[in-house]
């Protein structure tokens, strides 16, 4: 992903998906995997890792009368801990790109 900063005298292209980016989503789609994959293996085995989500989930129906459905449907904790994961890296990946997205551009200085 590449993005266009203008300047006063200068257009500058700024690269967003850079190394540090990909690795770091590389280490993030692992780490996503594997929770997703022992979610998966949990649910094939019957094994229950309730939470407290099952009981604020159990709380929040009683109250709306209705039937809660999550966006992705793991068991116990694994899924608090799959979007814990993503978010932190999502930070960690804005973080690293917080000057290029929001930082004014720096005009370089030309000696004579």
């Amino acid at each position: 992903m590449v993005a266009t900063v203008k300047g006063k005298n200068s257009t500058k292209q700024v690269k967003f998906f850079d190394s540090y980016t990909r690795v770091l989503l590389a280490v993030m789609f692992v780490l996503l995997l594997a929770i997703f994959g022992a979610g998966k293996y949990m649910a094939s085995h019957k094994m229950e890792g309730g939470g407290t989500d099952d009981l604020v989930n159990n709380l929040a129906t009683a109250v709306t009368q209705g039937e809660h459905h999550p966006f992705a449907e793991l068991p116990g904790d694994a899924q608090l801990g799959a979007f814990s994961v993503a978010n932190f890296f999502a930070g960690l990946i804005v973080g690293h790109h917080w000057e290029k997205i929001f930082g004014n551009p720096v005009e370089e200085k030309v000696d004579a």
